[in-house]
């Protein structure tokens, strides 16, 4: 009886842990891809013959709106 609840017991904690660490993997995976975005809006931009300024400002904006740090 005792074996039967520490198997459960470890189960229960492994399966949290994979949880807490599954979500900020998610979301970097998410963050990446935003900035990636950004990165090609900005270089379209460029080549649209857009002035760096405004593209700077667009891309600015871009990045912040991802809601993640800015690499």
């Amino acid at each position: 009886m005792k074996l039967k609840t520490l198997v459960l017991a470890a189960i229960a904690a492994f399966a949290f842990g994979a949880g807490i660490n599954a979500g900020p993997a998610e979301a970097a995976v998410g963050c990446f891809a935003c900035h990636d975005r950004c990165d090609t809006n900005f270089d379209a931009c460029l080549a649209a013959g857009t002035p760096y300024a405004t593209c700077v400002s667009r891309a600015n904006l871009c990045h912040r709106s991802c809601g993640c740090p800015i690499p």
